[in-house]
């Protein structure tokens, strides 16, 4: 982010990875790059060094993504996991995207990385 003006140190060459020089949190927005309407947000916290999702059943993720939850219930299967199902409403919202459609296809593709990557085995 060329216009954080936040401090950044050098690589340590003994673990490949850049040394804390964050002393404060601080929120970044990020703008679109595809002409997407919606931002997205960088948090720079000093000691976190991961962040991940691994607490999110895969079954549960369209839960946590708003524009997804507000179609949940009206898919025809009650366990549609809103990839491939027929009658599934999220779907249908994606396919309609250029004409009334409330959900991208980036959007989606994120929804559906995240799901596999959940749907992996953690250990």
């Amino acid at each position: 982010m060329p216009d954080a003006q936040a401090e950044t140190g050098e690589i340590s060459q003994a673990l490949n990875s850049g040394k804390h020089t964050t002393t404060n949190t601080r929120w970044y927005w990020v703008q679109p790059l595809d002409g997407d309407s919606q931002r997205g947000a960088l948090i720079d916290s000093p000691g976190f060094q991961e962040f991940g999702l691994h607490h999110i059943e895969p079954t549960r993720l369209a839960e946590c993504m708003p524009d997804l939850r507000q179609y949940l219930g009206q898919c025809k299967f009650y366990n549609c996991t809103h990839l491939h199902e027929p009658g599934c409403a999220v779907l249908a919202q994606v396919a309609a995207e250029g004409s009334g459609g409330t959900i991208s296809e980036r959007r989606h593709r994120i929804y559906a990385q995240l799901f596999e990557e959940l749907s992996q085995q953690r250990w």
